[in-house]
């Protein structure tokens, strides 16, 4: 019913694990319907769904035409369709971005990450021209560090990225997050990652709301 991609130009933002722990929570807590595509070509969510042994359907699809051609159908089958963008604005993503519903743009607070997040939601804003105001995005703070000039030299930024919303939950650097795909877990399956794990919820939750 409802595509929702993870996507940024550059990798090791954690896009990857923001998608996937997305997955579980709309899986494993929330109860919903989920198909996944993996279009990113180091294939992580796969790998990681796979040491999850999670009962889902996870399609790794990289070719751009194949993507345009097969999220509507298998959008039909789901209530959210979950798709792992290329770490690239290249014609996979923009393929993606022509028919997801909303676009999580996650940055961490540095120079590059901001110039691309900037470029990301500039290929958003030209895909909403084309399709009457979709894909609606967001940018999300990945991996940052408390009470930092750069974490709010960020926070600055990110709300002036318009037409993306700047989302409220911040995600911050724990070594939790860092270990769960060395130990096919998640953070709400690891001792101590209560923090973790609700600013995770808090996210996501927040996602839905601006999905709507």
């Amino acid at each position: 019913m409802a595509v929702i991609c993870f996507t940024n130009l550059k990798g090791g933002v954690g896009k990857s694990t923001l998608a996937l722990h997305f997955i579980y929570w709309l899986l494993a807590i929330k109860k919903r319907s989920v198909a996944v595509v993996d279009a990113d070509s180091q294939a992580s969510t796969s790998a990681w769904l796979e040491a999850l042994e999670m009962d889902i359907k996870c399609h790794r699809i990289t070719d751009p035409d194949q993507l345009a051609e097969e999220i509507p159908e298998l959008e039909k089958q789901c209530e959210y369709l979950v798709v792992d963008c290329p770490g690239s604005l290249g014609e996979a993503t923009r393929c993606v971005l022509l028919t997801a519903f909303f676009a999580v743009i996650p940055i961490t607070p540095s120079g590059l990450d901001l110039m691309s997040a900037a470029a990301a939601v500039r290929i958003v804003k030209q895909t909403q021209m084309a399709r009457g105001g979709l894909p609606k995005a967001g940018v999300v703070i990945n991996k940052a560090v408390k009470n930092t000039k750069l974490l709010k030299e960020a926070q600055e930024v990110i709300t002036q990225l318009e037409p993306a919303v700047a989302f409220k939950q911040i995600i911050y650097q724990r070594q939790a997050i860092a270990d769960a795909f060395l130990q096919g877990e998640t953070v709400w399956s690891m001792k101590g990652t209560q923090e973790a794990a609700s600013d995770y919820q808090k996210l996501f939750a927040e996602i839905l709301r601006l999905a709507r």
